[in-house]
């Protein structure tokens, strides 16, 4: 429990970190973003209802080019995991207020009570805003640890101020799914 606390400080500071250093002018649609959300999650396979924080973020590296990373720490007394993936991701533009991404990531999901497994994330989605201060997204990703699982989310953003915005989230899986509701921070 102290590694996943210590984990979870080490990368919000990481985001702090190099969102100030990489500073840009808020664009209506941004790629550097820090997130905190409480997440329910239910593994079928398992029989397992979990729940607990995952902090999030994403880096622009250019104009196409993005960073993302999360980690999760999530149980419910008689199961539970920590989750930490990293990688690259591509985005372009799809109309005015909305884009297109796709994602690589390395993935390594730590068990409490059983094995743990590490793999590769893809995933593509779709970004935009559906009002000024409502933003929504579907992303589809395919999960290579483990059995696999491939996860069909969307979400929605209320940016209730110029820099913050309440999140709430939805991901029906073939091995999993979850609820996740929290803030989220441009950069």
């Amino acid at each position: 429990m102290k590694s996943s606390i210590k984990k979870m400080g080490i990368l919000i500071a990481a985001a702090g970190l190099f969102g100030s250093v990489n500073a840009m002018a808020n664009s209506p649609l941004s790629y550097n973003y820090g997130a905190l959300q409480f997440v329910n999650q239910d593994v079928d396979d398992y029989d397992c209802n979990q729940d607990g924080l995952r902090v999030s973020g994403s880096l622009e590296l250019n104009s196409d080019f993005f960073a993302v990373g999360s980690f999760s720490d999530l149980s419910d007394g008689r199961c539970g995991s920590d989750a930490l993936s990293i990688g690259i991701g591509y985005h372009t533009l799809f109309g005015a207020d909305s884009s297109l991404y796709g994602t690589l990531s390395a993935e390594n999901i730590d068990v409490d009570y059983g094995d743990s497994d590490t793999g590769l994330i893809a995933a593509v989605g779709l970004r935009g805003f559906i009002d000024h201060k409502v933003e929504a997204k579907v992303q589809l990703a395919h999960h290579t640890a483990f059995d696999g699982n491939t996860v069909l989310s969307g979400g929605i953003a209320y940016w209730f101020a110029n820099r913050f915005a309440a999140t709430a989230d939805v991901g029906l899986g073939t091995e999993s799914s979850e609820i996740g509701l929290g803030v989220r921070m441009n950069f």
